[in-house]
């Protein structure tokens, strides 16, 4: 990605698999060319990030760790709280007490979640957005670990294996839902209702850092997606607003792009290349310009965070008790 408006770069979007971490003081490209290795250092929790996250969400925290994550001059610190649910069983999650603005933002959707859904309610959701579903609000998640495949590169496999708790022992939800996310939409919807509870209220949670996530998607899928970004520093907004719409225009039949605001660094912009692209579910269910206004009928939204519709839930309508 370039760092000058106007002149944005493809990305190589299934090389970076998960490393692009988008913060609220910047948008860091955990990224080089040369790929270097990538580290992890365990780092001493500060007593601020306890307080922050106390009470925390539906379980009690047994055990909060800092890792510092870097990549040749660029690093990344994430907070991992460990817990334990109802039945005893360990589990781990990513949060963002350092983050005030994506801190705020999660928790006011767990409390959405516990209002708004019952005990029986499923969600389907990326993994990290799901384990943080399930520590905020309790409810079960369609997954809740990745897949070792979605990581080819070792050195990624090794940090996200030991961030995320471990990987998933069968990998066949994260695999099905990468190939949900990135058919056309209506033929995933389809899909999803043959496999997914009848007798359940199933809800779907997408989150605009989910793609940071496309390297691991497009790797579980076997598909490369027609996704490109690019940052627009700057303190402008309209100017870069204008920015990003002469770029989504150049090459394409139609303009498809969303825009997220890092603040302190300007936006980060994404677009869509082809009309496959703007019908795959992800694409739909994301808040692109082609999205907007053709909202899909199977997909009611029940939730919308108000930073930049950052989280959105989704209740699927598969027919008579899904609502």
């Amino acid at each position: 990605m370039s760092g000058e408006t106007g002149q944005p770069k493809r990305s190589r979007l299934a090389s970076l698999a998960g490393l692009v971490l988008l913060l609220s003081g910047g948008a860091l490209l955990l990224y080089d060319r040369f790929r270097p290795a990538v580290t992890l250092e365990e780092v001493p929790a500060t007593e601020a990030e306890r307080t922050a996250l106390e009470p925390g969400g539906a379980f009690p925290i047994t055990a909060l760790t800092r890792y510092a994550l870097r990549r040749g001059n660029a690093s990344v610190t994430l907070t991992v709280a460990d817990y334990r649910d109802a039945r005893n069983q360990s589990h781990r999650v990513t949060l963002f007490p350092a983050d005030r603005l994506r801190h705020d933002t999660w928790k006011a959707v767990g409390e959405a979640i516990i209002r708004h859904t019952d005990g029986n309610a499923l969600f389907l959701a990326w993994w990290d957005d799901a384990q943080r579903i399930h520590f905020l609000s309790g409810r079960e998640t369609w997954l809740d670990r990745p897949a070792a495949a979605a990581f080819p590169d070792d050195e990624e496999r090794s940090v996200w294996g030991k961030v995320a708790g471990g990987f998933a022992a069968v990998p066949d939800a994260s695999r099905r839902l990468a190939r949900w996310l990135t058919m056309e939409a209506d033929a995933a919807l389809e899909a999803m209702k043959a496999e997914l509870p009848a007798e359940r209220p199933v809800y779907l949670l997408v989150c605009l850092d989910d793609l940071a996530r496309l390297g691991e998607i497009e790797a579980l899928a076997g598909v490369r997606l027609p996704f490109e970004a690019a940052r627009f520093p700057g303190g402008d907004l309209h100017g870069q607003i204008a920015a990003v719409q002469q770029w989504a225009r150049q090459d394409v039949d139609q303009a498809s792009y969303l825009v997220q605001q890092t603040p302190g660094a300007g936006v980060q912009a994404w677009r869509i290349t082809t009309p496959q692209g703007r019908d795959t579910l992800l694409a739909r269910l994301l808040p692109f310009t082609t999205s907007l206004a053709r909202p899909l009928p199977q997909a009611q939204t029940v939730y919308q965070s108000g930073w930049g519709s950052h989280i959105t839930i989704y209740a699927l309508n598969f027919g008579e008790g899904k609502m």
